[in-house]
C-alpha cells in the first residue's frame, strides 16, 4: 500500500496549539467532534500519530483513509 491520507475523528474541540503540534493539515468541527486530516503518510507514520493523540489525552473515535493524491517522489523534495 502506498502513502495514505488519514481522517481522524476525535471527541470534542482540539485547541489550536495541539493542532499545530500534531501537524494537522486541515480540520473542521462537527460538534461534538473535530475532524483532522493528515499529510500523506505510511502505516508507521499513522502509528506514531495515534500514539501522540493518546499522549495528548484526545479521545479517538474513528480513522478513515484514502490514497494520497500527491506522487511519493514529490513528497521527498525539499520545500
Amino acid at each position: 500500500m502506498g502513502l495514505q491520507v488519514y481522517e481522524l475523528r476525535v471527541r470534542g474541540a482540539v485547541p489550536a496549539d495541539l493542532l499545530r503540534e500534531i501537524g494537522a493539515l486541515d480540520i473542521h468541527e462537527e460538534p461534538p467532534l473535530t475532524v483532522l486530516n493528515t499529510q500523506p503518510t505510511d502505516q508507521s507514520g499513522l502509528q506514531g500519530l495515534l500514539q501522540r493523540l493518546s499522549r495528548l489525552g484526545l479521545d479517538l473515535l474513528e480513522v478513515r483513509s484514502h490514497p494520497a493524491d500527491v506522487p511519493e517522489q514529490r513528497l521527498a523534495e525539499p520545500q
